[in-house]
């Protein structure tokens, strides 16, 4: 099995620390990243205890495009190459309407969740044409099939961004080396979604333990199945869904029969 290297971001914690886990498991070389420079330090420590030198970090925020260069910088000279890309880095809104949301919220969440996403994207498919192979894979979430709920509009606008971008991006390198696709993992128990759902009033929140109950799942089944795919995926764009309509039929019809 050829070795490959993977990009991940905001990977300290959450569903990108579990997707660099199972790459880890699986014998390939994982650079990290997180905005906080002691939980970089500590999540590439826990992982070299665990899996030796396959694993490297680079603090920074993901909307500053220094970051991204010295991700790549780091992934080269420390491994030789990139070969996956995952652009994970997101972070929730504040559980308020969007008028209530301070002007500053607005501008952190759109510069993480999609400035910084696309400044990933780009800075990593300049990379991967020169280097001749690649693939890059962006991180989907509620909003991003134009689902809508309230108290979730300017999160869902930037999941939403996501889709667009990346399939357009996509259709302009058209016949070239990289790849580009969507990671869809659904609803996973992190703490991203108990955060959400300790926002919540006690009405709001016991209709979305109704929901939280039927469709979400553990991120170590929801990882695995993601790092399958990405490693497997040849398609110029593809969409790795975890929670398909099969997979919810399923998931509703045990929760009745419960």
């Amino acid at each position: 099995m050829e070795k490959k290297t993977i990009v991940i971001t905001g990977s300290t914690r959450g569903i990108g620390h579990g997707l660099a886990t199972e790459f880890l498991k699986a014998g390939h070389q994982v650079v990290i990243n997180g905005r906080d420079v002691e939980k970089v330090a500590r999540a590439v420590a826990s992982l070299k205890d665990a899996f030796g030198e396959n694993v490297t970090g680079v603090p920074g925020s993901v909307n500053e495009p220094e970051t991204h260069d010295k991700l790549i910088s780091k992934a080269v000279n420390v491994f030789g190459k990139i070969d996956i890309w995952i652009n994970n880095a997101g972070i929730p809104q504040p559980h308020r309407k969007f008028i209530d949301i301070e002007v500053e919220d607005i501008r952190a969440i759109t510069e993480i969740n999609i400035y910084g996403l696309m400044l990933g994207t780009r800075a990593a498919a300049k990379f991967m044409t020169i280097q001749g192979h690649g693939k890059i894979f962006n991180m989907e979430g509620f909003g991003s099939d134009g689902r809508m709920m309230d108290k979730l509009s300017l999160y869902g606008t930037t999941k939403r961004a996501v889709n667009y971008f990346t399939k357009t991006v996509s259709n302009e390198m058209e016949g070239g080396l990289v790849q580009l696709g969507i990671l869809s993992p659904g609803m996973v128990r992190t703490e991203f979604l108990t955060q959400a759902k300790e926002a919540r009033s006690p009405e709001e929140a016991k209709q979305f333990k109704k929901v939280y109950d039927i469709l979400a799942e553990n991120p170590d089944v929801v990882t695995k199945f993601l790092v399958t795919g990405v490693l497997k995926s040849k398609k110029h764009y593809d969409r790795i869904e975890f929670l398909t309509k099969g997979r919810l039929f399923v998931k509703i019809l045990r929760m009745t029969f419960k």
